[in-house]
């Protein structure tokens, strides 16, 4: 598995987040909506894992993801980079496409996750 040594932080989840993916073409929607589970994330990227097996590496295609973190709505754009078969699920590496707003959630989110764990462990 790739690692990008230059990313700020990747927060590894305790508990995934559900999400809710659409692939895209431009502004065209081309798929109803996937369920997926998200298990790290960072500012730029993160890593979850669905049933359906997605193409890698088309750049034609967005990925749009919508979560929630720490009550935050989230709409993530992005790719796909990578890919690998897990049983009957696939588990993907994804970099969002620089929506600073999504980032900035994404930031204080983990932030939030971080203090409550801390407090936790107290």
């Amino acid at each position: 598995m790739r690692y990008k040594r230059n990313e700020a932080f990747r927060y590894q989840l305790n508990d995934s987040l559900d999400a809710v993916f659409t692939l895209k073409v431009d502004e065209d929607t081309l798929s109803s909506k996937g369920q997926a589970l998200i298990y790290n994330i960072s500012p730029n990227g993160l890593r979850f894992r669905t049933e359906f097996d997605l193409p890698v590496g088309d750049t034609r295609l967005l990925l749009q993801l919508q979560f929630t973190l720490n009550g935050q709505e989230i709409c993530m754009p992005g790719q796909i980079t990578w890919k690998k078969k897990l049983g009957s699920h696939f588990e993907y590496g994804y970099e969002g496409t620089g929506d600073n707003e999504a980032k900035q959630k994404i930031i204080n989110g983990i932030k939030e996750l971080a203090r409550e764990e801390n407090k936790d462990a107290l």
